[in-house]
């Protein structure tokens, strides 16, 4: 007897599944065996392999669909360089279902003899448009490696096992790239921590109403004229060599020491990663003097939690902040809007300010769906006892709707660049 229909279209449906990926709608190289039988004509066939470095980060802060959106992003890259560039000659595959590794396969017709410059070129060009789409979304800490390798086609030897060699061989290619990169980097970062090479600028935060300078906030740069000048370098390195309680715990610091001259009243917002406010020099007596020794009391420290990294244990966490609160300290949650892990946080902790994203700031006036997040932000701000903070705030227009909508705090550069001065003067040019 022949299994119903609806069965069989079921199991063809698990079968696709199976073998092609749901969100970038790419096969699983596994799928694609007598495809590249063909592209490899009896001789050779060249395999690309890029992948995501840190991605999983993107995902446990930001969400599933910013990860999915970004790989989405990139299969569409690559195919649109594929079918520019290339006559679609390329087959662009994932290293499986679900997974955040592309392998891209070239014909025998573009080796030259299984010439691998060739194939380099090819993967250059690939790695060029992906890098500078990742440029342009602004995620730092997420980069890219790649390797290739060649497949020499021997009719005494499974296709299909020379396919997974060559996938494997550059995928090895790849990681080794990485591991060279972190170390690299690791040396580079624990120089600069040992020279003590990082300096703090600080940037205004403003009461909209009048334009009163309420707070700064202390922002890290490493060694000018170095790539770790940029904190999004500095901490992506960071991330990668596990230096990252080490840093962390230097910028406050430093941000500390360099805060003598602050205007009295206002606050000193400084970034904290969760995992580290357990660090003991920011607790107890010690703190206090440390403290006192820049002009500075508990009272006029904001911690601003920043999730580089996310949250593992919450009942830990919300036990340090009782002591933080405690010492007098004030704590303010970043980035909130961008995705499901500020809002977890606010809930274990007291906040006495909420930080919008600037990506809900950003041209807020010509966009509705922003302005209702926004007012439904401030809302719950207004009800837990927290004043909000609208981030990357640079024009007028942006500003005028956020008074609207109810923030009364504001930061960005419409009212100063960050300086190693104090701002005294923060009023907007009309």
């Amino acid at each position: 007897m022949e299994p119903p229909i609806k069965d069989l279209h079921n199991e063809l449906l698990a079968l696709r599944a199976s073998l092609y990926d749901g969100n970038t709608r790419l096969p699983a190289y596994t799928a694609c065996f007598e495809p590249l039988k063909r592209m490899a004509e009896n001789q050779f066939l060249g395999a690309i392999f890029i992948q995501f470095s840190d991605l999983e980060r993107v995902e446990g802060i930001f969400g599933f669909e910013r990860y999915e959106a970004i790989l989405r992003q990139a299969a569409f890259q690559i195919e649109d360089v594929n079918h520019r560039e290339f006559d679609g000659a390329l087959l662009t595959t994932q290293r499986g279902v679900y997974d955040d590794q592309f392998c891209i396969f070239v014909p025998c017709s573009f080796l030259r003899d299984g010439n691998a410059r060739a194939l380099e070129k090819v993967a250059n060009r690939l790695y060029l448009v992906l890098d500078e789409e990742l440029s342009a979304r602004d995620l730092p800490g997420l980069s890219l490696h790649m390797g290739y390798s060649v497949l020499h086609n021997n009719p005494f030897l499974r296709f299909e096992r020379l396919v997974h060699r060559a996938v494997e061989e550059a995928a090895s290619v790849a990681h080794h790239q990485k591991e060279a990169e972190v170390v690299f980097h690791e040396l580079e970062l624990r120089q600069i921590l040992a020279r003590q090479s990082l300096s703090t600028v600080f940037h205004p935060i403003v009461r909209l109403e009048g334009y009163e300078i309420v707070g700064y906030e202390a922002l890290t740069r490493g060694p000018a004229g170095t790539q770790y000048e940029s904190p999004e370098s500095l901490f992506s390195s960071a991330r990668q060599s596990n230096l990252s309680r080490q840093l962390d715990h230097q910028c406050k610091l430093t941000a500390i020491a360099s805060a003598k001259p602050k205007p009295k009243g206002a606050k000193l917002f400084i970034n904290t990663l969760p995992t580290t406010l357990d660090d003991p020099d920011l607790m107890g007596d010690g703190a206090v003097k440390m403290l006192e020794d820049s002009g500075l009391h508990p009272e006029d420290v904001v911690w601003e939690l920043t999730e580089r990294l996310p949250i593992d244990d919450y009942a830990a966490f919300a036990t340090t902040m009782k002591g933080y609160l405690e010492m007098g300290y004030s704590v303010a949650i970043d980035d909130v809007g961008t995705g499901y892990s500020s809002i977890q946080t606010i809930t274990h902790v007291r906040p006495s300010y909420l930080k919008i994203d600037l990506s809900l700031v950003k041209d807020i006036q010509a966009n509705l769906l922003k302005q209702e997040l926004v007012s439904s932000l401030a809302l719950l701000a207004k009800n837990i006892g927290a004043l909000i903070i609208a981030e990357g705030v640079g024009t007028i227009g942006e500003m005028e709707v956020l008074k609207e909508l109810g923030v009364p705090l504001a930061q960005g550069y419409l009212f100063g660049m960050p300086s190693r001065k104090f701002a005294e003067t923060a009023r907007p040019e009309s």
